[in-house]
């Protein structure tokens, strides 16, 4: 699993060649600086306690999907990675995996293991959960994409935000060369989208608001001792 695992530096590193936008042009009235908003919009990410993300980021060869619901340490959702994708829910300490027949064939795994597992819950034992609760979490969500180096990167950057919509909401929205990075218009402003040059592309939703589902029955749960 621990090749197929989406790391949020990924994403960190995304974003933040995002933040450094240069200067745009003079812009229309309800506009806001990058120097006014940037501290602003990392405000609102330190004290946010949930998130919903999807999006697609390429690093090298891979090519990653993202369709995940971030809640304290808590994580639920899609992963893929160059077409194959995996389900994850950590919840309480807790960490399960869903896997079907193409992931599995793509990992090479007994024919037999299949008929065991798919359509259910594998848990994880500790030493591989860390693998994916270690990176993906909302925690290292706001350490690695909204820390300092970033945000003073973005402020400086002399970008102009200005007022647009993004799917019908009201945001405020900088384009510069092939970059985009929209944020709330109203209330906290929170990051709603992010755009890059390769096709890469973040969308963010349901700040402070995100449920996420229960744990598994234990008839729908395999443990990782019982696969042999």
């Amino acid at each position: 699993m621990s090749n197929r695992v989406f790391r949020v530096s990924v994403l960190a590193v995304t974003l933040a060649a995002g933040l450094s936008l240069a200067a745009c042009t003079p812009a229309p009235a309800g506009s806001k600086t990058s120097q006014k908003l940037m501290p602003q919009v990392q405000a609102a990410a330190r004290s946010a306690t949930s998130v919903h993300m999807t999006g697609t980021v390429t690093q090298g060869s891979q090519t990653a999907t993202i369709n995940v619901s971030f809640s304290g340490n808590s994580v639920a959702g899609t992963i893929g990675i160059n077409g194959q994708s995996v389900d994850v829910l950590s919840l309480n300490g807790k960490t399960y995996i869903k896997l079907d027949r193409s992931f599995l064939r793509a990992a090479h795994a007994p024919a037999g293991v299949c008929a065991r597992v798919c359509g259910k819950y594998v848990e994880l034992p500790a030493s591989s959960a860390s693998q994916i609760t270690g990176s993906l979490s909302l925690h290292q969500l706001i350490t690695q994409v909204f820390n300092n180096k970033n945000m003073s990167s973005a402020a400086g950057s002399g970008c102009v935000f200005s007022p647009a919509t993004r799917d019908g909401q009201a945001v405020l929205e900088c384009r510069q060369g092939p970059y985009t990075i929209d944020v709330t218009a109203h209330g906290k402003p929170y990051i709603v989208y992010f755009s890059g040059p390769h096709g890469e592309f973040i969308a963010f939703s349901n700040w402070n608001t995100v449920t996420l589902p229960a744990a598994p029955a234990a008839s729908q749960v395999v443990s990782i001792p019982t696969l042999g």
